[in-house]
């Protein structure tokens, strides 16, 4: 019979785990709890440098090869402890795509890729107070500049702000501006 460490028979220890300092839960819950503070410090990292929507932070970590319950727990940590936060990222996001010229149909739709619903898009909108059209008529005076030569230039204009995502009401009343 083998005899390990403290006298206790090596068949001993296979049989019950705790007479040998340990069991197997333990090893696992203390590498559970070592892999959250990897991912913990990892989020931590990602959000210096700016903010993430969860769902993008939750992406990012699932690549480190983390595995979802840990970063489930992560994502919960890291929004209780004020690092994370969808509203923030929302609020940071809009601004960006604002100043970028994108109107409020595009950014709801890259939002809703990035995890945010709509209804906490439009309420972030709507507390900023952003002039829609002022902003269509900044962007399209920018870049074709007040007046309108042509049909064909009034359509190229009208596109162009269709696809940076204004609203049709938004492009006309601009549009309507630069025949008067």
């Amino acid at each position: 019979m083998d005899v390990i460490a403290g006298g206790i028979p090596y068949s001993a220890c296979e049989s019950d785990a705790s007479l040998c300092g340990g069991s197997d839960s333990q090893a696992e819950t203390t590498h559970y709890s070592e892999q959250i503070k990897q991912a913990y410090n990892k989020g931590i990292a990602y959000l210096a440098r700016r903010e993430y929507s969860a769902k993008e932070l939750e992406q990012r970590l699932l690549q480190k090869e983390f595995s979802f319950s840990v970063v489930e727990q992560t994502l919960k940590k890291l929004s209780d402890d004020g690092y994370q936060s969808d509203e923030r990222f929302t609020e940071m996001y809009i601004r960006s795509r604002v100043s970028a010229g994108d109107g409020p149909f595009k950014i709801k739709i890259s939002l809703r890729e990035k995890g945010i619903c709509e209804s906490l898009a439009l309420a972030i909108m709507d507390t900023q107070e952003i002039d829609w059209r002022e902003q269509a008529k900044l962007l399209k005076n920018k870049r074709f500049g007040p007046v309108c030569e042509s049909p064909e230039a009034l359509a190229k204009q009208m596109r162009y702000l269709k696809n940076k995502g204004y609203y049709q009401d938004d492009i006309k009343a601009v549009i309507q501006l630069a025949i008067c």
